[in-house]
């Protein structure tokens, strides 16, 4: 099923909803909306911002990934070591199970389940993402 999220510029908190073609409402403030169709989407601009780059990342919680590799980490002591092959093998485990997710570099915007992710979306290049922070 395809999903966008958000950060909302009024109120900043994160919202979500399907991408069915109907409008999705921050249900914070509803002050902003999102009108994405699963169906005609083409990654050539995005619905939310109009701007024309978006990168691909792995969809996991990244402080989940800090939070294995810290207790990895904090058993090599006890495991002379071995934590690390084991940490090692889990975050293979999930690299190849784990879905992609495609995001704007402008708003922030994370598209999911929309298929296969066209070859012109190109992982996350800090060059880019430096020019739309600053």
């Amino acid at each position: 099923m395809a999903s966008v999220s958000k950060e909302c510029k009024e109120c900043g908190k994160y919202y979500s909803g399907d991408a069915n073609g109907k409008e999705i409402i921050c249900p914070n403030c509803e002050n902003e909306t999102i009108q994405v169709s699963a169906k005609k989407w083409s990654f050539d601009v995005c619905t939310c911002c109009n701007c024309n780059q978006f990168y691909r990342r792995k969809d996991f919680n990244q402080l989940l990934g800090c939070l294995i590799i810290i207790v990895g980490a904090l058993f090599v002591p006890v495991t002379y070591g071995l934590s690390l092959v084991v940490v090692l093998l889990v975050d293979l485990i999930l690299y190849r199970r784990v879905a992609e997710l495609i995001v704007c570099y402008k708003c922030g915007a994370e598209f999911r389940g929309f298929g296969p992710i066209p070859e012109t979306v190109e992982l996350f290049n800090h060059h880019i993402g430096e020019l739309y922070e600053s």
